[in-house]
């Protein structure tokens, strides 16, 4: 019988070092810690770390991604994923993503941008930035949002730098 498995996806405001956390895990009727172990999912609880079983996961894992990324990229949120992430499209595919999971830094990512107050607006900044530097790819992130923030200043003279103008 397959284990029942449920994720509530969360990821800390900054990437923290060691093993990666996402929130948390309920294992057929045990609670703990989603800790990622190299790849590897985990429950963490008051007895240790538990393996989750790969299929249950993988289901579990695309049910939280429709909650959570529906919100900010809508259905089709598998395609803003490989777009941000630099994967291939079928890699992101809801039957790929429960049958292979998701790089733990790349679901990081995607529940750190959807977690945030002003999730849809600055995911569409992200997925800008993504497709500008797969465009271009000879300049460096800081630079783009540096010329960015030049061109926004320039075509909206100096009210884009005070916060009390809409």
């Amino acid at each position: 019988m397959t284990p029942l498995v449920r994720l509530e996806l969360a990821a800390p405001s900054m990437p923290e070092p060691g093993d990666l956390r996402l929130g948390r895990v309920w294992l057929d009727g045990r609670e703990g810690e989603l800790v990622y172990v190299g790849r590897e999912p985990h429950l963490e609880g008051p007895d240790g770390r538990v393996p989750i079983p790969r299929d249950a996961y993988g289901v579990a894992l695309v049910e939280a991604l429709d909650a959570l990324a529906n919100r900010v990229w809508g259905d089709d949120w598998s395609s803003a994923v490989a777009e941000l992430t630099g994967m291939n499209r079928r890699s992101t595919a809801r039957d790929r993503v429960r049958k292979q999971g998701l790089p733990p830094n790349a679901l990081s990512g995607v529940v750190r941008i959807a977690q945030r107050h002003d999730a849809r607006e600055f995911a569409a900044l992200v997925r800008a930035a993504a497709r500008y530097l797969d465009a271009q790819r000879t300049i460096g992130a800081t630079a783009l949002f540096t010329d960015a923030t030049s061109a926004l200043v320039e075509l909206r003279g100096l009210r884009a730098l005070d916060p009390t103008h809409r």
